[in-house]
């Protein structure tokens, strides 16, 4: 408490000296670049602090007390009194957005993915269920672990904690029953981080399942961090990104020496980290929580840019081997091309997006040896495309536009030209073709689908042809390139 109570200090001294500054530097005619204090700037030209309070997390609770007669016990009034407080705290300040649990539901669930997710989700559950209850204990687990997975990554914990964490409890019984007890308590663990004030029915569970079940819970409620109850930094921050706030509002209620305590951590999505705490006893918390927020606030500058909104646009890049060879070539035999491709797909509007790739190549021969030499070759392919969601897959169709580079790229079925060499006497100029350093333009066409591994990682698959009109007398002889590429990808 000193500590927090010396940073408070701290931090008021630091802004008095700002301030003090500034007002010695009214005099000169520089002006600030950015705004420190809220009667720097016009109030028009203010933009709030967007701050998202999650749902109050309560460790409140005791193994002893887990099995009831009642599946699931009230709402702790402790815990909504607390939300209360701290909504009503944020409200009450100045130049704040808040976003309330309720907002957070309903952003969570109109993100573009968050439908697929969520009934994949479920869709894994139902079935797992149905398989432990057949008793195919290895499959039922399978399913279990797909669906905790895609609940983690739809935030359900958020916003539907009860199903996220049925996930993991079943998971947990499962591996349980068949012997895995390691992992069936780390399940069992993860369930009650993401509803540690669950209760079950007495009786329910056979005996090994419901110690189990005790000593994850007692595990929990020792190890568990009362400033991060919704998981680390990174899934904070990305949360943040996919809310489209500056800060998340975390509250967890835990055992104090002297009785209940309320810890709020502010998590800053800039800093990727837990700026501000506190420890408050809960009956003390209307008193406290509104200097604890002050201080918190005073520490933070009003500017002239907001924290961009939660909008569909992301990115999604990858790197793939390509294989790439022409449908109309000037050889008796096909050639084919070798490569690496990259690029990215901007997403404009929910369905829309512009694609961009680049690709490198080198030839391989034919067999008759027509193509004098192998040769290098770049392209540069742009335009829009639609794409749709099913589940963990993205499949897109894309239109645009395709620039080729060829390097030295030269062609003969005279056998003198491939012994000697085209400066031979002997070698028939007429036979030669002669691309060499040409750029081809053209059409280009792409179907394809990007496949979720797991967070943001991914699968992706192209199938692409491009048809040249431009120049006049290079594309009759060359053209038609079909474009086959398999990779890996990020979604930024």
């Amino acid at each position: 408490m000193m500590r927090h109570r010396a940073s408070a200090w701290v931090c008021t001294l630091a802004w008095t000296v700002l301030w003090m500054a500034g007002a010695a530097r009214a005099q000169q005619p520089a002006a600030r670049n950015s705004p420190l204090v809220a009667g720097d700037v016009a109030d028009v030209h203010k933009r709030p602090r967007t701050v998202a309070v999650l749902p109050v997390k309560n460790y409140l609770v005791r193994p002893a007390d887990l099995f009831a007669p009642e599946a699931l016990p009230a709402s702790d009034p402790g815990a909504l009194a607390v939300q209360v407080a701290v909504l009503a705290a944020l409200h009450a300040a100045t130049y704040v957005d808040v976003v309330a649990p309720d907002g957070t539901r309903h952003a969570l669930l109109g993100a573009p993915d968050a439908a697929g997710r969520v009934q994949a989700a479920q869709a894994a559950y139902r079935m797992g269920l149905e398989l432990y209850l057949g008793l195919s204990s290895a499959r039922a687990i399978d399913k279990l672990r797909t669906a905790g997975r895609e609940f983690a990554e739809a935030f359900t914990d958020v916003f539907d904690a009860k199903a996220s964490a049925d996930a993991q409890f079943m998971l947990g019984v499962a591996l349980v029953d068949s012997g895995r007890s390691a992992e069936g308590h780390v399940a069992l663990k993860a369930g009650f981080s993401q509803q540690p004030d669950r209760r079950f029915r007495r009786d329910f569970f056979p005996p090994a399942a419901a110690n189990a079940l005790q000593t994850a819970l007692t595990d929990l409620l020792s190890t568990v961090d009362p400033l991060r109850p919704y998981g680390d930094n990174q899934r904070m921050a990305a949360l943040a990104r996919k809310l489209g706030v500056g800060w998340l509002v975390l509250t967890s209620l835990r055992k104090g020496e002297r009785g209940p305590i309320a810890s709020i951590a502010v998590f800053s999505a800039h800093k990727r980290l837990v700026e501000a705490e506190a420890h408050l006893p809960i009956e003390q918390i209307g008193a406290r929580l509104e200097p604890f927020l002050s201080r918190w606030l005073a520490c933070v500058p009003i500017d002239t840019t907001a924290v961009a909104p939660a909008s569909p646009l992301r990115v999604w890049t990858d790197m793939a081997v390509s294989w790439a060879p022409f449908l109309q070539q000037p050889t008796r035999r096909d050639f084919q091309s070798l490569g690496f491709a990259g690029g990215a797909d901007v997403v404009l509007r929910q369905n829309l997006h512009w694609f961009g790739r680049l690709g490198l190549y080198t030839s391989v021969p034919d067999a008759y040896r027509d193509l004098l030499r192998s040769f290098n070759s770049a392209r540069v392919v742009t335009g829009l495309g639609a794409a749709g969601r099913t589940g963990p897959l993205r499949y897109f169709v894309n239109l645009g536009v395709d620039a080729h580079l060829l390097g030295s790229f030269v062609t003969s079925v005279d056998p003198d030209c491939k012994l000697f060499g085209t400066e031979h006497r002997l070698c028939d100029r007429g036979s030669l073709l002669n691309l060499e350093s040409q750029v081809l333009f053209g059409a280009h066409a792409a179907v394809g689908g990007q496949l979720h591994l797991g967070r943001d990682f991914l699968l992706a698959l192209r199938l692409s042809v491009s048809n040249y009109f431009l120049p006049l007398d290079g594309t009759d002889r060359l053209n038609r390139p079909l474009g086959v590429e398999l990779g890996f990808g990020y979604r930024i």
